[in-house]
């Protein structure tokens, strides 16, 4: 089975403009996924650097990223004044999240996998199609992707 994604990157003057809540805006469910956060690093709202800085660390040193909840993530995602990368699952079984060996394996377990990719562009691989249809009208600069089964 091909897991469908999309990569998003849709800019100005050369500078991504799409941000973390832009996409989790289309996730019509994410209430009812259990999420984690594999890696974060990015430039925080003035305001928020110490508290985020400590937070991007524990996410960054963990074992199996950090979990956080629909809630907390949308909120997460407005206190960046601009993010430069970060890998986000989100899965309807919490027992799945985890880090992968194996990227591939990650895209097929999970039911969303969100990635920005130094800061030029976004990947975001669903189960639901929906989700891929809700970016591809959202967003013009965009690109299908697929993944195979590993």
């Amino acid at each position: 089975m091909n897991i469908q994604g999309i990569r998003i990157s849709d800019s100005k003057d050369n500078v991504l403009f799409v941000k973390l809540s832009d996409i989790l805006e289309e996730i019509p469910y994410g209430f009812s996924l259990c999420w984690s956060i594999l890696f974060l690093d990015g430039t925080p709202n003035q305001g928020e650097g110490r508290f985020l800085s400590e937070y991007q660390n524990r996410i960054n040193k963990s074992e199996n990223g950090l979990r956080i909840d629909w809630k907390d993530l949308k909120s997460l995602s407005k206190k960046y004044f601009q993010m430069f990368e970060t890998t986000i699952l989100g899965c309807r079984d919490a027992n799945l999240l985890h880090r992968f060996d194996d990227e591939k394996e990650m895209y097929h377990t999970c039911d969303i996998v969100i990635d920005l990719i130094d800061c030029a562009f976004w990947e975001v691989y669903s189960k639901d199609s929906v989700i891929i249809d809700n970016l591809n009208r959202k967003f013009k600069e965009i690109e299908i992707l697929y993944r195979t089964r590993p």
